[in-house]
């Protein structure tokens, strides 16, 4: 029974040495055919348009037989039978271990034969039998994998037609998201208040999920982007006849809109901090800038103050004595402090030229001071006197927001029931006038006139309901109008998906700050200043960081170079059928709404509404010069549709 246990143990130490040798071979065995499959996938990926999805699909596989290989003979049990033969077969034991399993101790043969087996144990050494090394599959795996490396390098072939292919479904999946990306942004921004414009921003996030699939063809997509914008552009015109958000969206125009309620304290405290700090007399900014510009010529004219003796140019000092005098006593009278002035002027007199100098910069750095205060507070100014003063100017401005806040400060004050027969005399009085104004508005004209009634029969605690639910019909006309912008926003995105599908163009969104021509403060940096719109009050803004933003080097510009005209939003095409060639017909152009033959069929509301709403804007800002004013303003008011 020892000697068979020997036996057996030796046999076990060579079987289990054995299959360890049997893995390392299964994993180069797996390894080689995986890299075949992969050289075979790869070959037929370079010469025919298979998706790329095969070779990673093909690469899974690989590395799934490199592991098959040498798990089946690793977990495979070991066989004394099967190694006893393996032994005496490379140890020329003819058959010795094999005569020992098969025979039992007890036996007469089997005794012999165990004895026999043991006398040869020692002979066996599995370290000797049992060699790791390279088999030639690991060769064969390195050829196939240089000849795979080399393949990688050479391009794949595709003809033409199926590249444009490709680029055309890039475009359409990019879109797609774009479009998906800008709804849900949109509605976690605006909410739709109406079912139609739920309705309608539903089927454009459709749209986008589709689209970002690839599986629509591009006339298809075309086709769809069509019929979607038809939607939007039905519902959006139904919401644009109502006369009250008409006048929302004129208000929306005004530097007026970007003030509400809640900053209107903060607004008029920064008014009258600037007063204080500017005093009484506060100088208009125009006459800061000559000032400022006259100081810039003293100041390059006193350069030349040094005579070459090394003294001063007693003509020219006289000259700017007289002149720095007259400055002095300007600024004085205009409210502006001519300390550093009146230094300059002592420091000239007694010839110290590097301290007129240092005077002169340091006027010039308070001047700019205070033109920059006079230029914040004219803007600040303007946007206090757009904003309507009563119920009837907001209402008549399409102030929607100070109209609401202003209806509901006076049902909170009919509630209170704290009021004075006069205080309610003049808030009847306001309530009347501002009724006219409030027919635009649908029901809530209603309301005005059912609280006024309210008003004059002395029922306080009604008049206040009917104010707060005339406040509440605004809040809802508010929201409509937000539905509007929401609508106005998608039909501006679908068109760039129109033009982005149509034209194959990508889509060219992104959020990293980079440069813009006419940039406006915000992230990033701007090259040369935006033409015009220098009247409209940009509200103070938060710094950004430019860190890692780099200006381009540009090329000069010549005072009258004012850059390439640009075509308006209604004039870019999305589509352009045939091509231009010299000599040839011109091609057609399909543009909405146009036709060659017959007669034009532009919308000529929309031109008057553009056209008046220029005017207003040119009239707040004392454009116009005030002898046109009225003339101008009464052309526009008589044009209509």
């Amino acid at each position: 029974m020892k000697d068979r246990k020997l036996v057996e143990q030796k046999l076990m130490h060579a079987g289990k040495r054995r299959r360890w040798q049997q893995s390392w071979m299964g994993l180069w065995k797996g390894f080689f055919w995986g890299a075949l499959l992969w050289l075979s996938t790869l070959i037929v990926f370079k010469l025919f348009p298979v998706p790329f999805e095969v070779l990673a699909w093909s690469g899974a596989a690989w590395v799934t037989m490199t592991i098959i290989g040498p798990a089946r003979s690793l977990f495979k049990p070991v066989d004394l039978g099967e190694t006893a033969q393996w032994v005496d077969d490379q140890c020329k034991l003819k058959e010795r271990f094999t005569a020992a399993l098969e025979f039992q101790e007890r036996e007469t043969w089997g005794n012999f034969i165990l004895k026999d087996a043991k006398h040869f144990i020692e002979q066996i050494k599995p370290r000797n039998l049992v060699c790791f090394k390279l088999p030639s599959a690991a060769k064969w795996s390195v050829l196939v994998l240089a000849v795979s490396v080399g393949l990688g390098f050479a391009p794949e072939y595709r003809t033409e037609a199926y590249t444009e292919k490709e680029r055309e479904e890039a475009i359409i999946k990019n879109t797609g998201k774009q479009l998906v990306t800008f709804i849900r942004q949109e509605i976690k921004k605006r909410p739709p208040a109406l079912k139609p414009t739920e309705s309608a921003m539903a089927d454009v996030a459709e749209l986008g999920t589709q689209l970002s699939k690839g599986k629509l063809k591009r006339s298809n997509a075309l086709r769809d982007l069509a019929k979607v914008t038809e939607k939007l552009k039905k519902e959006h015109a139904r919401l644009d006849r109502k006369p009250a958000l008409k006048r929302m969206q004129k208000a929306a125009r005004t530097p007026a809109e970007s003030a509400s309620p809640k900053n209107l304290n903060a607004m008029q405290k920064r008014m009258d901090t600037l007063k204080q700090q500017m005093g009484e007399n506060a100088t208009p900014s125009s006459d800061l800038q000559e000032m400022q510009r006259e100081l810039d010529q003293l100041k390059q004219t006193a350069s030349g103050l040094q005579s070459p003796e090394g003294g001063m140019n007693e003509a020219l000092k006289q000259s700017l004595t007289q002149q720095l005098g007259e400055m002095a006593q300007k600024a004085a009278q205009t409210g502006i402090s001519s300390e550093q002035l009146e230094a300059a002027l002592a420091n000239l007199k007694s010839g110290d030229l590097e301290k007129f100098l240092k005077n002169l910069s340091d006027a010039q750095i308070d001047m700019e001071k205070t033109a920059q205060m006079s230029s914040e507070l004219q803007n600040l100014q303007m946007q206090m006197d757009q904003i309507g003063k009563n119920l009837a100017e907001q209402l008549e401005k399409g102030q929607s927001t100070f109209a609401r806040q202003n209806l509901i400060d006076k049902s909170n004050k009919l509630t209170s029931g704290q009021l004075s027969e006069e205080e309610l005399q003049k808030m009847l009085k306001e309530l009347q006038n501002a009724i006219p104004e409030a027919a635009d508005y649908g029901i809530v004209q209603d309301f005005l006139k059912k609280a006024s009634k309210q008003m004059q029969q002395g029922d306080e605690e009604g008049a206040a309901k009917s104010l707060q639910t005339a406040a509440d019909e605004l809040e809802n006309l508010m929201d409509q109008f937000g539905d509007m912008q929401s609508l106005m926003a998608s039909l501006e995105n679908l068109a760039t998906a129109k033009m982005s599908v149509g034209n194959g163009m990508s889509w060219g969104q992104s959020n990293k700050p980079g440069f813009k021509p006419g940039g406006k403060p915000g992230k990033g940096v701007g090259t040369w200043g935006e033409e015009g719109g220098t009247w409209q009050n940009k509200l103070p803004q938060r710094a950004a960081d430019n860190s890692g933003v780099t200006r381009p080097e540009m090329a000069g510009k010549g005072p009258s170079d004012r850059g390439e005209g640009k075509l308006v939003d209604g004039l870019t095409s999305t589509k352009v059928k045939g091509q231009f060639n010299s000599g040839a017909p011109m091609p057609s152009i399909t543009l909405k709404g146009l036709s060659i033959k017959g007669q034009s069929r532009v919308e000529f509301t929309e031109s008057v509404a553009a056209a008046q709403a220029d005017a207003q804007s040119a009239l707040s800002q004392q454009r116009v010069p005030r002898a046109y004013q009225t003339t101008v303003r009464d052309y526009f008011d008589e044009l209509g549709p």
